[in-house]
C-alpha cells in the first residue's frame, strides 16, 4: 500500500508483506497512498534491520527533504517511533521513550485514534504513553488525512503489515479497523523501482509520430480550435481547457483523422 512520489530505493510486496528498504545515501521516506482521517486504525512493522529508521504517521503537508534528512516526524504534520536511538520524533524535536532499542525482528505497532485524538506506538505489544501532541495543531474535523509513513537510513530494512497478515501484537483495548480492509493494489502498483531505473524505461521507450503528446498510448487524433493545434488524443484533449502549446482557450474539439 505503499506509493508514492516520495519512494525509498527499493519497495516491492513480498510473501509475508510489503518491504521498503533504502538503498541510497540519504534519508528517504515512503508513504502509504490510502489516508485516513476517523475511527482507529493499526499497522505493524518486522525490523529487519536495527538501524536508523522514523515510523509512524504523515500527511500530505509532511515535507520530506531527502538530502537534508528531514523525515517522518521532523515537522508538525508527522509523528514517528525510532527503535534505533529510543525517541519519539514530532515537529523536528526528539522525545525520549522507555522501550529498549529494536532489534532485527522486533515488531513495531502504530495506532492512530481519532476518536481519542492520540497516537500510541508499541514494542513488541508493549505500549508506550498516549501521544497527543499531533493533533494539537488541528480545530475541528481532520480533513485531508494521515497516511502511514517511515524514513530510513542507508541500507535499512522493514517489513509492513497492514492486514494482510495476522497480528503478531493487535491492541487490546480498542476496537480498530487495519488498511488491508480498504485499500487494493493491482499487480502493477506492488512494485516501485528506484528512480533510476524509472528513468531507464523511459529512455528506451519509443514515441510514434501518431501517438499522443501528453499520454503517450493512444492515437494523437484531435484538432484544437481555433488554435489549430493537435498532437493530442480524444481523453487528453477533453482534459484541456487551455492549449498546452499555445495557452489559447480551447473552443472546439475536432477529430482530425489527417494525423
Amino acid at each position: 500500500m505503499l506509493n508514492d512520489k516520495d519512494v525509498s530505493e527499493y519497495l516491492k510486496i513480498g510473501p509475508d508483506g510489503l518491504e521498503a528498504r533504502s538503498d541510497t545515501v540519504s534519508f528517504e521516506s515512503v508513504r502509504c497512498t490510502f489516508n485516513v482521517n476517523s475511527d482507529v486504525w493499526y499497522y505493524e512493522v518486522l525490523i529487519v534491520t536495527d538501524g536508523v529508521m522514523q515510523i509512524g504517521w504523515a500527511t500530505k503537508q509532511s515535507k520530506f527533504m531527502n538530502h537534508e534528512g528531514y523525515g517522518i516526524g521532523d515537522d508538525q504534520y508527522s509523528i514517528a517511533y525510532d527503535g534505533c536511538r529510543n525517541l519519539i520524533w514530532y515537529g523536528a524535536k526528539s522525545i525520549p521513550h522507555s522501550n529498549p532499542a529494536w532489534k532485527s525482528g522486533d515488531i513495531v505497532g502504530c495506532l492512530i485514534d481519532f476518536n481519542r485524538r492520540e497516537v500510541i506506538f508499541s514494542l513488541n505489544g508493549h505500549c508506550l504513553e498516549p501521544f497527543r501532541k499531533l493533533f494539537s495543531h488541528i480545530c475541528g474535523p481532520i480533513v485531508d488525512g494521515y497516511f502511514a509513513a517511515a524514513s530510513f537510513m542507508s541500507y535499512q530494512h522493514c517489513r509492513f503489515n497492514f492486514g494482510s497478515q495476522p497480528f503478531r501484537y493487535p491492541p487490546k483495548t480498542v476496537a480498530f479497523t487495519s488498511f488491508n480492509q480498504y485499500g487494493y493494489l493491482n499487480n502493477e502498483d506492488k512494485f516501485i523501482l528506484p528512480k533510476y531505473k524509472k528513468l531507464e524505461l523511459l529512455r528506451a521507450i519509443e514515441i510514434n509520430d501518431s501517438d499522443c503528446i501528453l499520454c503517450v498510448d493512444n492515437r494523437a487524433n484531435i484538432l484544437l480550435r481555433p488554435c489549430q493545434h493537435t498532437g493530442f488524443c480524444e481523453q487528453c484533449a477533453l482534459k484541456l481547457d487551455l492549449c498546452p502549446i499555445c495557452r489559447s482557450e480551447i473552443h472546439e474539439r475536432t477529430v482530425h483523422l489527417s494525423i
